[in-house]
């Protein structure tokens, strides 16, 4: 990701946040918005920053945004600014489109005009908290790729007081950990070993297909 060039066009809450974390991970970011209080404020953490209206297409190619490798369009409120930044990005050809909105009713029309992937980030934080008070077993998921998610989960009560080997979550749920969280003294295992005993209030980090993350969801509500 560092060689990448991520552009984000909006600078809120939302995407200042996205900006300053990119920076802090050495990615190059050219940072966009119509306020310059707040391109000022994000210019601090971050090295290319422009005023400038990312719903015209001249804005846009005088900032070089067509340089970009992904584009987070970061201010989604209004339906008619969010589409004509996602049809001027395609236009100077920027290779991927992230859209961030509030509104569920934008995301099949953002889709449609040619963003690669539509947020929710309140639905999402929503979702989050809810499986958290309710000690769902998945606590977070975050979208690799069209088809893999690394996701926080909390074991499901039958899984206590049985190893890894033993359970076979590759082949009966399609999990593949990559690390976990023990809750005897908080360490954070990268190699898990197929012994370990799995406890109650341990976290596992799984990487999971999305259509078996769907089904292990499924079963959750089931039961």
């Amino acid at each position: 990701m560092t060689n990448k060039t991520v552009a984000v066009l909006g600078l809120g809450l939302f995407g200042a946040s996205v900006a300053k974390t990119l920076a802090r991970h050495d990615v190059e970011v050219i940072a966009m918005d119509k306020k310059m209080e707040r391109v000022d404020e994000v210019a601090m953490h971050v090295e290319h920053t422009i005023q400038g209206d990312f719903t015209k297409l001249e804005h846009l190619e005088a900032a070089d945004i067509g340089q970009a490798d992904i584009a987070v369009v970061a201010s989604g409120e209004r339906l008619e600014e969010a589409i004509l930044c996602v049809l001027n990005l395609k236009k100077i050809g920027v290779p991927q489109v992230i859209c961030k909105t509030k509104n569920r009713d934008y995301h099949d029309v953002l889709k449609k005009v040619g963003a690669d992937r539509v947020l929710l980030p309140e639905v999402e934080m929503g979702k989050r908290l809810g499986n958290e008070l309710a000690r769902h077993s998945v606590i977070d998921a975050l979208r690799i790729d069209d088809r893999y998610n690394l996701v926080e989960i909390h074991p499901l009560k039958e899984w206590e007081n049985k190893s890894i080997q033993a359970l076979n979550l590759r082949q009966e749920y399609g999990f593949n950990i990559v690390a976990l969280k023990c809750c005897v003294n908080n360490e954070f295992i990268i190699n898990v070993s197929p012994d370990y005993i799995i406890r109650d209030g341990d976290l596992l980090f799984v990487l999971v297909e999305e259509k078996d993350l769907d089904r292990f969801n499924d079963m959750e509500d089931n039961n």
